[in-house]
């Protein structure tokens, strides 16, 4: 293929993908606009308790999520402390926003990188957690789906996102994984996987659960984040969760969109109508988003905050300061 064909078929993609978010968005922004008379003639104030209970689920899910990456990181040869990761973690979720997935992990990398973290263990790790986070948050997504589609919320459905996560992690076998993982190291220059850096299958597995567990707790946010604003039963609330989570999965999966953005909001707005007005749904599908961001921002703000005060601490006290970042 010459290199005029693969900068054509570059530009075609890139295109397709500004096309397709610009009519995610569209339908989004439409529904919103169409039905805002209606959401300001119901509008009532949120219920505070309940929003506060939605920020505590939200951050506590990235505190947690930032916890795994950590682990996932030390699975692979590599320590960092909680102070030290901070950066590397929640800059790179604003990072989701940047066209290219490619990008954004390269980004994680580098930041790992200035933290001491050879790139190699870097790469092994973002790519892991890309594959956790995929198997787990699949599997979850498809349960969750499913008892969306019976109308009533289903213990069922849990217990089968758990086997699924762990059926699919189980399947990831050390010799698959090698082969798996060889392509984005191979892309990166850094030579052949070593057997003692993959995590076995019983790891895989719990690995894939604790993302399931993070879809879980996000689905945990929205539902009180909903019925803040909107009168909803216990079980309407856990369903309006159970579709949050679905939605989201999706947008992660929809490699076009940058963190699925318009994706996961159009998705919300269709599941989110069996109950509640479309002009609810459209509303809280946005305003989920923008405090998502805000979450990010802050906790991206406090990252940067963190780590100038250990680069100060190095700074003061010399070599011996360096090593809290890898203890």
């Amino acid at each position: 293929m010459t290199t005029n064909n693969r900068d054509w078929r570059r530009a075609l993609w890139t295109a397709a993908k500004l096309i397709l978010v610009a009519a995610a968005l569209f339908f989004v922004g439409k529904v919103l606009v169409d039905n805002w008379p209606d959401v300001r003639a119901g509008w009532r104030p949120p219920r505070a308790g309940l929003l506060v209970a939605a920020a505590l689920a939200l951050l506590g899910s990235y505190l947690y999520l930032y916890k795994v990456s950590l682990v996932v990181l030390r699975r692979v040869g590599h320590r960092l402390s909680f102070r030290a990761g901070l950066r590397p973690f929640f800059y790179s979720l604003l990072g989701r926003y940047v066209p290219g997935r490619v990008a954004v992990a390269l980004g994680k990398i580098y930041l790992y990188e200035k933290r001491g973290v050879p790139r190699s263990a870097a790469a092994l790790a973002v790519t892991y957690e890309n594959v956790f986070a995929a198997v787990g948050g699949v599997a979850v997504a498809l349960a969750l789906a499913a008892a969306l589609l019976t109308g009533a919320f289903s213990w069922t459905a849990f217990g089968l996102a758990a086997a699924g996560a762990l059926a699919l992690a189980t399947l990831i076998q050390p010799a698959v994984l090698r082969r798996l993982l060889a392509w984005p190291l191979k892309k990166m220059r850094l030579g052949e996987l070593g057997t003692e850096m993959l995590i076995g299958r019983r790891r895989s597995a719990a690995f894939a659960l604790a993302y399931a567990a993070y879809c879980i707790s996000l689905g945990v946010f929205f539902a009180f984040f909903a019925a803040a604003f909107v009168p909803l039963e216990a079980a309407a609330a856990a369903q309006v969760g159970a579709a949050y989570v679905a939605a989201a999965v999706l947008g992660y999966v929809a490699v076009f969109a940058p963190s699925g953005l318009g994706v996961r909001e159009g998705l919300l707005i269709i599941m989110l109508q069996r109950y509640m007005p479309p002009g609810d749904a459209a509303f809280l599908a946005v305003a989920s988003r923008i405090v998502a961001v805000a979450a990010e921002l802050l906790l991206a703000a406090a990252a940067a905050a963190a780590g100038s005060k250990t680069e100060a601490l190095a700074a003061r006290d010399g070599p011996s300061a360096k090593d809290i970042q890898t203890q």
